[in-house]
């Protein structure tokens, strides 16, 4: 029996959006994670940082924060736009 891969990626990613991209919030989380790690990438050398004895164990520590505090910006940033959106729709026409 051969296992398809590319059925089951195109599956997985299927997934991925259904569950990332369904809110607002959820969408800016994802993308805040995205630019931090983009961010953690660009900006740390090759071969990580040498903080902790290996610059692998350093490097991996960087990644998680950045990739935590990544998530809590854009899951502020889509709170604040969904709060916005509520206000916007709840206000009264002025004509």
């Amino acid at each position: 029996m051969q296992f398809d891969y590319r059925a089951a990626s195109r599956f997985m990613f299927r997934m991925f959006l259904r569950f990332a991209w369904r809110t607002s919030q959820r969408r800016w989380t994802t993308v805040g994670v995205a630019v931090a790690l983009f961010l953690t990438t660009a900006f740390i050398p090759n071969l990580g940082i040498a903080v902790f004895g290996t610059a692998f164990a350093g490097w991996w520590i960087v990644l998680g924060v950045m990739a935590l505090l990544g998530g809590l910006a854009g899951n502020r940033v889509g709170i604040g736009r969904e709060k916005a959106t509520l206000i916007r729709q709840s206000e009264p026409s002025r004509d």
